[in-house]
Order: structure tokens, then sequence, then C-alpha cells
């Protein structure tokens, strides 16, 4: 259940395929004193690798984004409590694209909640940057894959009618510049995709 909003919150999503850069950029918006969302997914990857039969995104997506579609909506939710302007590493739209990208369908379920959603309607991307990927424990994919996902999350969110603002392959002061200048040549108020009535 989305919770009722007192107070003027602001939601903008960072997305992009993994290794892009995404969470540094977050990690460094929330070191100016922005109310930052770190990755659902990664944590939860952390958390499932030290269970018994843990679920985890490539051996069982399904199962996987049901877990990290519900911490995203507390997530999203408990930014209502903020009052202010929030950044998410990934929004719920994010799991649409990987579950599209492995040929699976997006449960209505998820597509109502969504709609129920107050997300701004300027989300950023970062692009693919080769020169900055790297493999780990938490992200196995491999560069065309990485890029694959970047092409199918760009691809859902221009379909739920956001506007994408591509952040550039700078550093990671540039890139925190970037959004914020972007964001203060934007007008103050509410901008969302789906106005709850």
């Amino acid at each position: 259940m989305i919770a009722t909003e007192m107070k003027t919150t602001r939601r903008h999503i960072i997305t992009g395929g993994p290794g892009s850069g995404k969470s540094t950029l977050i990690e460094a918006l929330e070191a100016r004193g922005q109310c930052c969302y770190r990755e659902v997914s990664r944590e939860l990857i952390r958390h499932e690798a030290r269970r018994p039969n843990g679920v985890m995104p490539w051996n069982d997506l399904e199962a996987f984004a049901r877990l990290a579609f519900a911490e995203m909506l507390l997530q999203h939710d408990h930014a209502a409590e903020a009052g202010e302007r929030c950044f998410f590493d990934r929004g719920l739209p994010d799991i649409f694209g990987y579950l599209r990208q492995s040929g699976l369908d997006i449960p209505a379920r998820y597509l109502e909640a969504h709609a129920r959603c107050r997300y701004e309607r300027t989300v950023f991307i970062l692009p693919p940057w080769p020169e900055i990927y790297v493999n780990d424990a938490e992200r196995p994919q491999t560069l065309a894959e990485a890029t694959a996902l970047h092409d199918a999350i760009r691809a859902v969110y221009e379909s739920l009618g956001y506007d994408l603002v591509e952040v550039p392959k700078a550093p990671v002061d540039e890139r925190c510049e970037f959004v914020l200048e972007t964001l203060g040549r934007k007008p103050e108020k509410m901008d969302h995709l789906v106005v709850v009535n």
C-alpha cells in the first residue's frame, strides 16, 4: 500500500545498466547532504548469499524480483516521511526491464503498484561505460549483458512516459553537479507520472 503523503516529497530515480557508476553517484549525492536510497538488489544478493539455497537473480529472477519489488516499495513509502528531494538507486521500472530482458512477463500487480507510486517524471540514466566496468560477486554480467540490460531498462522507462536525462561520462563530482544543476533549472514542483486521486 502506498503511504498517504502529508509533505512534499520528490523522488528522483537514477538508473542504468550494471556497472555504470550509479552507486558511486548516489554516495556522492548523499555526501552532499541529499536524501538517498541505496540499491536494493545488491543488499538482497548479500543477504541471500548467506542463506542455504538463497534466491539469486541469475538462478531465479522471478523470485528475486518479488523480494526486490517489496523492498523497493518500502523505500518509496519511507521517502514520504522525508518531505524533501530524494534520490533512488533504481526504481520499480528497473525490475520491469530486468524481467523483459529475460523474456519474462511483468505481473499485473507490479504495474498496478507502480501506477500508484509518486516518482518524478525526470529520470537520470547512466550510459554503459566500458572503462569503469568491473565484475564482482554481486555483478556477474558481462559488459555485453550489462549493455543489453541498459537498453531494456531505457525502453521500459520510455514506454512508461518518463523523461530520461543521460548523465555524461565524467568524474563523479561532475556527475553530481550535473544532476543537481539539471534539477535546479526545473521548477520545484511535483511532476509525477501518475497523480493519485
